[in-house]
């Protein structure tokens, strides 16, 4: 989605791709931007042979029974804001292990993630890197603007950048998806402790008019697993340390089995385990599942009886889709594991579609585009019938003063 800006805001996208191409060309780096990270969320596997890593929480933990025996709802264990002295500490610590700044801490693990990677894959990366910043800083420029702030070499360098890149996936079998997934895990991975920790330091509560809206959109989740026809179970997908699990929760979410968590993060994964995978169904024995997985290759129909169709009752995107790098593939697969007749796809960001938007001009890598509006959502429902989804809850469009107060949310369900 281009994102139109004034002839100022444009000149400082030149400056800056011009800056880092200059870094890339000089020290062949990456350029990948910490500030980033801070307002977000070993050699990987390509798409096509990646195997997920599957953490069953609940075998060997707690019960959902406190130790009266009397039961707890949803199973899940309390989440609490930290003590002024306690959250001194934690943060102290987490300063400690990323080497005494957050920011540098943060670009020094992805650095350190990209620098293992096979020859041929750092440079299809970084030549991937180089051509989607190219293509989102032209794409909002008119003929004019382009010809009169984008000096020729630089037109001549995004040329020969494509041409290597399109003969290095072609010559080692990449796809874009594999790209895009390599920064997407080297972030991820990279943030994951501080994101958790820093969720536990305020009791994995957001500020109260975020953490309201994410309510609501669980609350939609959870309904669908109490209508007629339900199977009782529902899926998260990029569900890093469990973010949304305690609202999911105290939105009435009864069993920790009814759970499915996914993420490509093996580490955001980690800590979702650590914090969310002890609690289990006293009944069944079983707890939430945490994987660690590209969602588009995951097979699913290990949660069924070996079909992977209707088998959640929800499907549940927190601040996620617009990190996935393919939305139609994305929402073709999330709405194909649903159940018929009442299913839910819910897409929430609670900082709205805007604040989105920002984060593609930002870092187009990442963020490849903004979240669909809801012309948008009316067009592709009507291109792609086989999903069977009906527009239930209409998202506020960018810039709104329904996005503004109420921030990004689409409830879709399924016939």
């Amino acid at each position: 989605m281009a994102i139109v800006g004034s002839n100022s805001v444009v000149l400082n996208l030149v400056v800056a791709f011009a800056t880092c191409a200059s870094a890339r060309s000089k020290h062949n780096m990456m350029c990948t931007s910490p500030a980033f990270l801070s307002n977000n969320h070993q050699q990987v596997a390509h798409r096509q042979t990646q195997s997920s890593t599957t953490l069953f929480g609940g075998f060997g933990g707690v019960s959902s029974k406190d130790k009266k025996g009397k039961k707890k709802k949803g199973g899940g264990q309390s989440v609490k804001k930290m003590t002024p002295q306690n959250a001194k500490k934690a943060k102290q610590q987490l300063l400690e292990r990323y080497g005494g700044d957050l920011n540098i801490g943060t670009q020094e693990r992805i650095d350190k993630y990209l620098n293992s990677l096979e020859p041929h894959l750092k440079e299809a990366a970084e030549l991937y890197k180089s051509v989607t910043q190219f293509d989102a800083l032209i794409a909002p420029m008119t003929p004019a603007d382009r010809n009169r702030l984008i000096p020729p070499i630089q037109f001549e360098m995004a040329a020969s950048d494509r041409a290597k890149l399109q003969t290095l996936m072609e010559e080692h079998k990449l796809t874009e998806i594999d790209l895009h997934n390599v920064f997407q895990q080297a972030t991820w991975d990279a943030s994951a402790d501080a994101k958790a920790t820093q969720a536990d330091i305020v009791g994995g509560q957001m500020k109260p008019e975020l953490q309201q809206r994410i309510n609501k959109a669980c609350s939609f989740v959870v309904d669908a697993t109490k209508a007629e026809g339900a199977v009782g179970k529902i899926l998260d997908v990029g569900c890093g340390h469990g973010s949304i699990v305690k609202s999911l929760v105290d939105a009435g979410l009864e069993e920790p089995d009814m759970y499915v968590g996914l993420d490509l993060s093996s580490e955001m994964i980690k800590n979702a385990v650590d914090r969310y995978g002890s609690a289990r169904n006293g009944r069944t024995g079983k707890g939430r599942v945490f994987v660690a997985d590209d969602f588009l290759a995951h097979d699913f129909s290990v949660y069924g009886s070996g079909d992977s169709n209707g088998i959640f009752d929800a499907a549940i995107f927190c601040s996620a889709l617009h990190d996935l790098p393919d939305m139609i593939g994305s929402i073709t697969k999330a709405a194909s594991v649903l159940r018929p007749s009442g299913g839910k796809l819910v897409v929430i960001h609670a900082q709205g579609a805007q604040h989105v938007l920002g984060q593609h001009q930002a870092n187009p890598v990442m963020v490849s585009r903004g979240l669909p509006t809801a012309k948008e959502w009316s067009e592709m429902l009507q291109e792609h019938p086989e999903w069977g989804l009906t527009l239930e809850h209409e998202p506020a469009d960018p810039r709104s003063d329904g996005d503004l107060k109420e921030g990004y949310l689409t409830v879709l369900s399924k016939i």
